[in-house]
């Protein structure tokens, strides 16, 4: 049932042109699904038409988070009006325009969100064209311009988990894959917490304080850090309040390297290297979880996954982190100092609706669309 992307079509098929509407007459949809925001457009193009939940223009407002914890959904009935209002508002006939959908999960036979899409899109819509893809394959395919590989690892820090997932020619490798339950929005919530001392008595989500986490907060490097050097401060005005942030700007991002902090909130991670030897998972930082995924793998493919390094999700927004990681991996990782190479993206948050922008238009995955028949006979075969 399941069909890896290598058994469909060759790497080189994934730089070749897309097809056009008018070759086609029409231009698959896309829901593309994550905690933050489920991102809603067209194939073909950079950015969603909508994203759900719609967040207000008032800053004091809490943030709204898309009714998903990881890959497991909270509210399926808030789920169906997001997928109806998407159908509505992309103005499309679901009976005769494709819909590329994306699983939020690494874990390929954990099918339970699936098996939703399935219910909603093929019975009580009767869709005719749908494909369901894995989030983290879409955002690889978003870096294949730059890394020109489909054998990667992905590190996706997203609303709320952070994902380092490695593939190898374009399949997911599971049980090597690192899961944290903590991402961004636990983030937001500490820095809430620092306001909070300062007088600030609104919510600890508001939209203000993911503004000053995205716009004002770094990654220290290691050559400059210095328990005795403060941070530059700058003043933040808001609701006829004044908050300063110094040290908090570069000791926000600091807990992607606390290891207790870290470890604490792992959830999966590979536990020895491929010569057998155990991690010590209570020593856990995000670069370490990086290198731990690289040595539990094939040794001869090291230098493979260590020159393909994507950074993706909005937490990789973090001024410095790129240059963070760099470093540290060089110490974990001496054997791949002079092959280390991290890539990045300008809209790290969009790296798989771009990734599914792209992929809905090659020709070789046309032929990847399930239609009504297939489903209702079960004779079809999952593109993950």
């Amino acid at each position: 049932m399941f069909k890896t992307p290598t058994e469909t079509f060759e790497e080189e098929e994934l730089l070749t042109p897309p097809i056009t509407i008018e070759e086609t007459g029409y231009r698959p949809a896309l829901i593309i699904h994550g905690a933050g925001g489920t991102k809603v457009g067209f194939g073909g193009e950079k950015y969603p038409r909508f994203v759900y939940p719609e967040q207000s223009t008032d800053l004091k407002t809490r943030i709204r988070r898309f009714p998903i914890e990881g890959d497991k959904p909270t509210n399926e009935t808030l789920l169906h009006a997001y997928w109806e209002a998407s159908i509505k508002n992309l103005r499309i006939n679901p009976v005769e325009n494709p819909i590329l959908l994306s699983l939020p999960t690494a874990d390929l036979t954990n099918d339970d969100f699936r098996k939703l899409l399935e219910a909603y899109f093929f019975e009580e819509l009767g869709a005719n064209q749908v494909a369901f893809i894995s989030d983290p394959f879409l955002s690889l395919v978003n870096f294949i311009p730059q890394t020109k590989s489909l054998t990667a690892v992905l590190v996706d820090i997203g609303l709320s988990q952070i994902r380092i997932v490695p593939f190898y020619e374009a399949s997911i490798l599971e049980g090597h894959i690192v899961q944290t339950s903590f991402g961004g929005f636990e983030l937001t919530l500490q820095l809430g917490t620092w306001f909070k001392q300062q007088g600030y008595e609104g919510p600890i989500d508001a939209l203000f304080i993911r503004d000053i986490k995205e716009n004002y907060c770094y990654v220290r490097s290691l050559e400059k850090y210095s328990p005795q050097k403060s941070g530059k401060a700058i003043s933040y005005y808001f609701n006829k309040q004044i908050f300063e942030l110094a040290d908090q700007r570069w000791k926000l991002p600091e807990l992607f390297f606390y290891k207790k902090f870290f470890s604490e909130k792992t959830i999966e991670c590979p536990r020895s290297d491929f010569e057998g030897n155990r991690f010590n998972l209570k020593e856990l930082t995000l670069s370490r979880a990086i290198a731990f995924v690289i040595q539990s793998l094939n040794e001869r493919l090291c230098d493979t996954f260590c020159k393909n390094i994507c950074l993706t999700g909005g937490g990789a927004k973090f001024i410095g982190l790129k240059e963070r990681l760099q470093t540290e991996l060089e110490k974990l990782l001496p054997e791949c100092k002079n092959k280390l190479q991290i890539y990045t993206t300008k809209e790290p948050s969009l790296s798989s609706f771009i990734g599914a922008s792209r992929l809905s238009l090659l020709p070789a995955f046309q032929k990847q669309w399930i239609t009504q028949e297939q489903y209702s006979t079960g004779k079809y075969n999952l593109f993950l």
